[in-house]
């Protein structure tokens, strides 16, 4: 299983490839100059006096360093992962072993508009759609209810009681997996309940 650490630097490495083909077409730009530069030297090298060899020198250096940064850029990405083989092979096994929390319901409602304020929740399987349900539950220690609206999927079960299953991550990843969501949200009901399908 990857660490969160492991997860967040392969998916940095992910995300600097968008630059990647800037990187390489200034890479081709100076190549062409600096080719173009040399050329220019050999033909002109007679006519050059001392001082202009030692600006036309120094300005080469200044060329071959950016060549060689432009060089070292390009050959530190690494084209052999992208955003699904990470998600594949670095983030869904990682939420995979997450501990799962578990939460019983005192009651549902389910929200048919968007709620701004609604937990979102991720799944591995991002094909369905969850529905906005808004619901209850009972702090044990002081016998206080508290409403909380979330993303979640139903799962209908041979049950008495619902109850609510989440995993959270214990750092931000990126600005689309962080530590303010839930994740494999799922709210496990009575097989009796009826519920209102989504709509797109």
């Amino acid at each position: 299983m990857p660490s969160i650490e492991k997860v967040i630097e392969i998916h940095k490495q992910v995300l600097s490839l968008s630059n990647a083909p800037l990187a390489i077409i200034a890479g081709i730009i100076w190549v062409c100059i600096t080719i173009a530069f040399i050329v220019h030297l050999i033909k002109e090298k007679t006519s050059f006096s001392f001082r202009g060899w030692v600006f036309s020198v120094f300005f080469l250096v200044i060329l071959l360093s950016g060549l060689g940064y432009l060089s070292f850029t390009i050959k530190d990405y690494d084209f052999s992962i992208n955003e699904e083989e990470w998600k594949e092979n670095y983030l869904t096994p990682y939420l995979k072993s997450l501990p799962e929390h578990k939460e019983d319901v005192e009651d549902f409602s389910q929200i048919l508009t968007n709620d701004a304020n609604a937990i979102k929740s991720i799944y591995l399987n991002d094909k369905e759609k969850p529905i906005v349900v808004e619901i209850s539950t009972l702090n044990k220690e002081n016998g206080v209810a508290k409403k909380l609206p979330v993303q979640v999927f139903i799962q209908k079960e041979p049950i008495d009681k619902a109850y609510l299953t989440y995993k959270t991550i214990e750092k931000n990843i990126s600005y689309e997996y962080t530590t303010d969501q839930y994740y494999e949200t799922i709210l496990h009901i009575p097989n009796e309940y009826k519920v209102i399908a989504p709509t797109n």
